[in-house]
């Protein structure tokens, strides 16, 4: 397929807003959002009836739509692995105080997957193609691949596509008893560099785009999205999606991993960083937002965000350049919990047609 060009992007995400000059410390209890004032293009009125992942979510897409200049999209895409926990965890409380009467409808109708589809819908007027993927840790991929394939329909020129999660004190509890997170937290230290215990850190976050077959004033643009359950081997699959492409290991300028910090997930990422060339730069992306089944959608953002210009945080490289180089081809490679593999290849691109440097 054609590739596609990312017009604008916004990200609501752990970091303070004076990021990547400053950044969050990692803590045992989880990455929460630093939220924005969301009365700015949200009306009071729905407001007060949002939950907290729906003024998430809302408020990325249409500032994402806001900084492209679009006011009505050709379509919605989203995915996210869990939905409104909040709604969701509010309802079945309710279900068991109220012994399954006079429940208030309310919790149950926003805690449907597409419920901030439909408001995006309602706030822009936008009429045309609408869909939510919950594919657990494949379910961004899947958004991307979706968009990328109605954008080489003629009569689509602008695509919405985004992600949204939220980290709930339930839900951190539960997966707290099967060992999802990590006992013992080193707050300054990088998240790929605390591999030797299990566990890993909870995050969460919601991430937009607004993509297009034309670059116009494009500074990243996506080539191919893969998605594999359970391969048998790494390097096979990403040989395979290289292969697709016409793209060869040495191509790579930039290597971007989801390393996570657990001490179980991380062959895949060792298999990887072996296979790569010593020379080709490397980062870990999920010190910055913690884990979660879109995770791959900050990686992108984080991505796009330095194609414009904003410099990438020291604590995240694993293998810095050697010196200023020049950047244009990257792969982007993310599972979650050792399931759900996802891979991007991405290009650096200006409208002048030079490429960005990593400094």
């Amino acid at each position: 397929m054609n590739p596609i060009f990312i017009l604008a992007s916004t990200a609501i995400h752990p970091q303070p807003q004076d990021f990547p000059r400053a950044l969050s410390p990692l803590i045992q209890e989880g990455l929460r959002c630093c939220e924005p004032d969301y009365s700015q293009l949200i009306p009071a009125g729905q407001l007060r009836r949002m939950s907290r992942v729906l003024r998430m979510g809302v408020y990325a897409g249409m500032d994402c739509l806001r900084k492209a200049g679009i006011s009505r999209p050709d379509g919605i895409i989203t995915g996210t692995g869990k939905g409104s926990m909040s709604d969701t965890e509010k309802f079945v409380r309710e279900l068991n105080t109220y012994q399954e009467e006079a429940l208030n409808p309310t919790p149950f109708i926003l805690s449907t997957y597409n419920a901030i589809n439909g408001a995006l819908a309602l706030q822009t007027q936008a009429t045309g193609y609408n869909q939510t993927y919950v594919h657990r840790g494949c379910s961004f991929e899947w958004s991307l691949y979706d968009a990328q394939l109605k954008l080489q329909d003629a009569d689509t020129s602008h695509m919405l596509v985004g992600s949204f999660e939220e980290l709930t004190s339930e839900y951190f509890l539960i997966k707290n008893k099967i060992g999802y997170w990590k006992k013992t937290v080193a707050e300054q230290v990088a998240l790929w560099q605390q591999a030797n215990t299990s566990g890993t850190i909870a995050g969460e976050g919601s991430a937009f785009f607004v993509l297009s077959d034309q670059p116009q004033t494009a500074t990243m643009c996506i080539h191919a999205v893969r998605t594999a359950s359970q391969p048998e081997q790494i390097t096979q699959f990403i040989q395979q999606a290289l292969k697709d492409q016409q793209w060869e290991w040495e191509d790579i300028d930039l290597l971007v991993l989801g390393n996570n910090g657990a001490q179980e997930d991380e062959l895949p990422y060792n298999e990887l960083f072996e296979k790569a060339a010593a020379n080709i730069p490397i980062i870990a992306f999920k010190h910055l937002c913690g884990e979660y089944e879109t995770s791959g959608s900050f990686a992108l953002w984080l991505m796009h965000q330095w194609s414009l210009g904003q410099p990438i945080p020291d604590p995240v490289w694993i293998r810095k350049p050697e010196a200023t180089s020049v950047c244009k081809k990257i792969l982007v490679y993310n599972h979650y919990r050792n399931t759900n593999h996802n891979v991007l290849l991405l290009e650096n691109i200006s409208p002048s047609g030079q490429y960005h440097k990593i400094n």
